[in-house]
């Protein structure tokens, strides 16, 4: 038996952060994290684990920083948790008593009801490294890859095993890929460039049944227009839920979506008991409806929350909801996403206008790396306020977007992020005149007067 100030159930990304903000914060405060694997993948990196790095090690996150600072680590599975005792049971048969609890059991990839998905040959992508080092090595030598969900992940993955499988499909029941984070206007340059790097794009058709040749293994997609789609292995990419069996069965109240209900400051419905991450039910930034926002950047900014004041409220938390903020690269462009896209705002009611610029983002646009942008803005039509943001260009976007999300947090205007103040330089940001972003912004006010 084994008592600890703080405990942490998982280690990646909410769990490490969580682990170093209590550290930070809390220096004469014993940690411990329990984590099933002791070498732990970088969730974000594994597409490029499965492409780019020829050896998916390469995608691990050392624990020797946090055990340096004073973590310790146990790496075994929690079984079950007795939150009246504040007692832990792992399946190594060890009891662990803790004062404070974190749990950051993230997600679970979603196998849908699909006839077939149990085939050989049918993969998802999960987060444990044994399982993505087998799913690397089937991909040796086959022919024909099959994608299922055009989400992030399922993008991400294409792209990258495409660059060692001739053929590769990639099926989305949606009318546009990645209709989550953007609207067609910039999705279809993202599908286009796809289609440039040889994938065979699928979108508005549903995946009828996965097809088995004479061995139990897949060998084919149906797709609800009556087309086939030949297969040596496919890859079930639609999406991920809460990993919060441990939580159930302890009596924690789930919220309505399946994840774990917390309050503002991550407290369960025991107080001693803490939530972070994919694992939790979040809720809208815009709407307060419940969500099942699933980021790597929201996991670490809710453990930092919940670190800091896991034994007394230091830090108030002011922003009420969620953002989603996403980025991504294919190479040749980059993307980034925040708040909600126009069609989403439509759904909900919101009155809205766009905002749009096009530019380069260096100065002379003849610099070896300047890239073209496209900077698309969504505010509220009266208030002026900004609810959404899409960026198409080069590296630069994936700062860029991040410079807006603090905007929707903060409640920014059309008015405000035109006459917003920012840096440039030649080699680093577009030129002083025609900021993008800025740009965007008078383009929205403009239509509002």
């Amino acid at each position: 038996m084994e008592k600890y100030d703080v405990i942490i159930i998982g280690g990646n990304p909410a769990g490490g952060t969580a682990a170093s903000t209590v550290r930070q914060f809390h220096k004469n405060k014993s940690v411990l994290v329990i984590r099933k694997e002791e070498d732990s993948l970088i969730p974000c990196g594994i597409p490029y684990a499965l492409g780019s790095l020829e050896k998916v090690r390469q995608d691990i996150k050392p624990v020797k920083a946090l055990q340096e600072n004073g973590v310790d680590f146990v790496f075994d599975e929690v079984r079950s948790l007795d939150p009246k005792a504040k007692k832990l049971n792992t399946a190594g048969g060890k009891d662990f008593f803790y004062d404070k609890l974190i749990i950051a059991t993230g997600s679970l990839p979603f196998v849908p009801p699909l006839k077939g998905a149990d085939l050989s040959g049918v993969y998802t992508i999960g987060k444990e490294l044994k399982q993505i080092e087998a799913l690397k090595k089937t991909m040796t030598g086959i022919e024909n890859l099959v994608v299922i969900g055009a989400g992030f992940i399922g993008v991400e993955v294409s792209d990258e095993l495409k660059k060692h499988i001739n053929h590769v499909t990639l099926i989305e029941a949606m009318e546009h890929v990645l209709p989550m984070a953007f609207d067609r206007d910039i999705a279809d340059p993202i599908e286009q460039t796809l289609k440039d790097h040889g994938l065979e794009v699928i979108t508005g058709a549903f995946v009828e049944k996965l097809v088995s040749d004479k061995n139990g293994r897949v060998s084919s997609v149906k797709l609800n227009d009556g087309r086939e789609v030949p297969a040596d292995v496919v890859i079930l990419s639609m999406g991920y839920r809460p990993n919060v069996s441990l939580a159930e069965n302890a009596g924690i109240k789930l919220g309505e979506t399946g994840g774990i209900w917390t309050d503002e400051y991550l407290r369960t419905s025991y107080p001693d008991i803490f939530a972070v991450g994919d694992c939790v039910e979040h809720k809208d930034f815009f709407t307060r409806k419940p969500s099942r926002l699933m980021l790597a950047s929201t996991a670490a900014a809710e453990a930092r929350i919940a670190a800091m004041n896991v034994f007394k409220l230091k830090v108030i938390r002011q922003c009420k909801g969620s953002i989603a903020v996403f980025s991504s690269s294919l190479g040749d462009i980059s993307m980034g996403a925040a708040g909600i896209t126009e069609s989403q705002a439509e759904k909900e009611g919101f009155e809205i206008l766009t905002g749009w610029a096009k530019g380069k983002d260096r100065h002379p646009g003849i610099l070896p790396d300047a890239s073209n942008v496209s900077v698309k803005l969504v505010f509220s039509k009266d208030s002026g306020v900004l609810l959404g943001a899409q960026i198409l260009g080069g590296k630069s976007a994936g700062e860029m977007i991040n410079v807006l999300g603090l905007a929707i947090q903060r409640h920014m205007s059309a008015r405000e992020l035109s006459i917003m103040q920012y840096g440039t330089q030649p080699l680093l940001t577009s030129g002083p005149g025609v900021y993008p972003i800025v740009l965007a912004a008078m383009d929205g006010l403009s239509k509002m007067e």
